[in-house]
C-alpha cells in the first residue's frame, strides 16, 4: 500500500480558489492586480482565470473579472441543504418581529462563522449620520468567532480542544479596542457564556454595535448554529438585554430546536 501524502491538497486547485477569493475581496480585479496579489506569473494567472471564465465561475467586464452568477445556485444549495438551515428563515423572521432589531443566523464553517439567514426590521433604526452598513450582517459573510456574539455562543459549546484548534488557525485578531485578544480572557468569557446561556458582543466586532447570541442545539452533535440580535449600543442596554432580548431569544431558539427535533423523529 502506498503511503498517503502528507499534504493531499492540489496546488492548482488551491490557486484557482485563491483567485476567486481575491476577485471577491476586490469587488472585481484585472489580471495584473491578481498576479501581484498572489505573487504568480501573469501567464499562470491567465490560465486559471480563463478556465474559471469558461466554466462560468467568473465573468469579465472590460479587463476586470467578477464573480459569476453560477455561484448563486451553489450558495443557495449550501444554504438550504439541511432542514435545520431551512427552519432558520422562519426563526429569523419571528425574532425580528419580537425585537425590532437586526437578526442573523450563522453556522460554524472551518473555524469561522458564516451568515446564512438574516433579517432587518422594516423601520429604519439607525441615525441618518451613521454608517448603517457597518451594522449589517451579509449573507455568506465570514466572521472570526471570538469577536461576535454568535461565534462565542458556539465556541462555548464546542469544547476546549476544538476551540484551541480554531484559535491556532485563525488567531485572535482585534476588530476594535474591545475585542478579546488573549486566550485566557476568552476562555474565561466562554465560561460565563456557558453559565448564563447566552453571549454578548460588547462593541467587540464593530464600534457602536452590541449583539446578543445564543447557540441553537440539536439532539446530538455540535450546535446547528447560533442566532443573534444586534443593534446600536445606545439602544441595546443591559436592561433591554435582560428584559426583552434574552427572553425573545430563548423562545425563538427553543421553538427552533423543537422543530429540528420533530423533523428528526419524523425522519424528514
Amino acid at each position: 500500500m502506498m503511503d498517503q501524502p502528507k499534504d493531499p491538497t492540489l496546488k492548482t486547485t488551491a490557486r484557482s480558489l485563491a483567485l476567486i477569493d481575491r476577485v471577491r475581496e476586490h469587488g472585481g480585479a484585472n489580471l495584473p492586480l491578481l498576479a501581484e496579489d498572489l505573487s504568480l506569473a501573469k501567464s499562470t494567472v491567465y490560465k486559471h482565470l480563463s478556465t474559471l471564465y469558461e466554466c462560468g465561475y467568473l465573468v469579465k467586464e472590460g479587463d476586470e473579472y467578477h464573480i459569476g452568477p453560477k455561484f448563486l445556485g451553489l450558495g443557495e444549495h449550501a444554504r438550504s441543504r439541511k432542514r435545520g438551515y431551512q427552519v432558520a428563515d422562519d426563526a429569523v423572521r419571528e425574532l425580528t418581529d419580537a425585537t425590532d432589531e437586526e437578526i442573523d443566523f450563522v453556522i460554524e464553517d472551518h473555524g469561522r462563522v458564516v451568515t446564512i439567514s438574516e433579517s432587518y426590521h422594516k423601520w429604519v433604526k439607525y441615525p441618518d449620520d451613521s454608517n448603517s452598513s457597518r451594522y449589517r450582517a451579509r449573507m455568506g459573510t465570514y466572521y472570526h468567532m471570538h469577536a461576535t456574539a454568535s461565534g462565542k455562543a458556539i465556541l462555548a459549546e464546542l469544547g476546549r480542544d476544538r476551540t484551541e484548534a480554531i484559535l491556532d488557525r485563525w488567531g485572535l485578531p482585534a476588530n476594535t479596542d474591545n475585542t478579546i485578544t488573549d486566550r485566557r480572557t476568552l476562555f474565561e468569557e466562554l465560561e460565563r457564556v456557558d453559565d448564563r446561556g447566552y453571549s454578548i458582543d460588547n462593541e467587540e466586532f464593530t464600534e457602536g454595535l452590541r449583539s446578543v447570541g445564543m447557540a441553537v442545539d440539536q439532539p446530538d452533535g455540535p450546535p446547528i448554529g447560533a442566532m443573534s440580535v444586534s443593534g446600536p449600543s445606545y439602544r441595546i442596554t443591559d436592561e433591554v438585554i435582560e428584559q426583552n432580548i434574552v427572553p425573545a431569544l430563548e423562545r425563538t431558539v427553543k421553538s427552533f430546536e423543537q422543530r429540528v427535533a420533530n423533523d428528526r423523529s419524523d425522519g424528514t
